[in-house]
């Protein structure tokens, strides 16, 4: 059903100041575990995901992260639809060494799907929960399920689509904690470590 009618907006004033700052997106938010989790995800619907085929082999996927700069690849299919997920740890973990093994390949010349997390392996954080969630909610849910990355899906239309993605790098960086070497245990370490001290 259609709304008939809406009421209009509040106006404020600028009132007795005489500076107004305009945002900056190359500029991120300044974080704190308090700040509203909006601010630490970036925003799909506004930014395109850098995304790869399954069929790829590793080697490119590798390319592909270089020279975008990204740690995560979207895996879709020719419909632009997720087939899963592969971060810059499963280019050379134990999966890719297992599967390469297995199949008497190199690790390189492993496809994406090979080593990929497939769909039905992925978890997902719902929209409405992290409209009501602060940045400590989202490192307390990364921290606890042992992930670098979360997806955000909105379902409201009956179809999950993915609509953010949160970093534990990006939000350790907007913490304004140097992040030198992104390994999982480190990162988290030193975002906790700035939470208990703010």
């Amino acid at each position: 059903m259609i709304r008939q009618h809406y009421q209009s907006l509040e106006h404020i004033s600028a009132g007795a100041t005489d500076t107004i700052t305009v945002s900056d997106p190359s500029r991120p938010l300044k974080l704190t575990a308090d700040s509203p989790a909006f601010d630490a995800m970036t925003d799909l619907r506004r930014i395109h995901p850098v995304s790869i085929s399954g069929s790829e082999t590793l080697e490119q996927a590798r390319t592909t992260m270089i020279v975008c700069g990204v740690k995560l690849l979207f895996v879709r299919n020719s419909q632009g639809n997720l087939q899963g997920l592969l971060t810059a740890n499963d280019l050379a973990g134990e999966r890719a060494i297992q599967q390469a093994a297995a199949s008497n390949r190199n690790v390189p010349e492993l496809t994406v799907s090979d080593v990929m997390v497939k769909l039905p392996d992925l978890e997902f954080l719902e929209f409405g929960a992290v409209s009501r969630a602060e940045v400590g909610h989202i490192i307390a849910t990364l921290r606890e399920h042992n992930r670098q990355h979360a997806l955000v899906v909105d379902n409201r239309s009956g179809t999950m689509r993915v609509v953010g993605l949160f970093s534990s790098t990006q939000i350790a960086r907007q913490m304004g904690i140097p992040v030198m070497d992104p390994v999982k245990a480190s990162t988290f370490a030193e975002i906790e470590a700035a939470v208990a001290a703010a």
